[in-house]
């Protein structure tokens, strides 16, 4: 007897995508942000976001993040942290930039 059954596919955002090969770098970033704008020795805004203001600028932080994360992929294999821990484990630095594609012969 066969099934009609289909596991339906997700497919995951093209941000989530970019972001997660980056996640340790966006991690310590995002800290970072957050941390020079929300406490005292930053920018001292937390009590000036409301609660609805904030899923929207959760959104604009990882709609920024996903941008430079696409454009740093484009020309790097990895994050700069990623890049760090990799070459750590493997005792060796570990190739950063991105082959270039071959010249076609005209």
């Amino acid at each position: 007897m066969t099934s009609d059954f289909v596991i339906p596919v997700i497919h995951s955002p093209a941000g989530a995508t970019v972001t997660g090969r980056m996640a340790l770098m966006n991690y310590m970033l995002q800290v970072i942000i957050l941390n020079l704008t929300f406490r005292s020795y930053g920018l001292g805004l937390s009590n000036t976001i409301t609660i609805a203001c904030a899923p929207l600028a959760a959104l604009a932080l990882f709609a920024a993040d996903a941008a430079c994360c696409r454009r740093w992929l484009s020309k790097y294999r990895y994050g700069p942290f990623q890049w760090l821990w990799r070459s750590v484990t493997y005792w060796k630095p570990q190739p950063m930039r991105l082959a270039l594609p071959e010249a076609v012969a005209g």
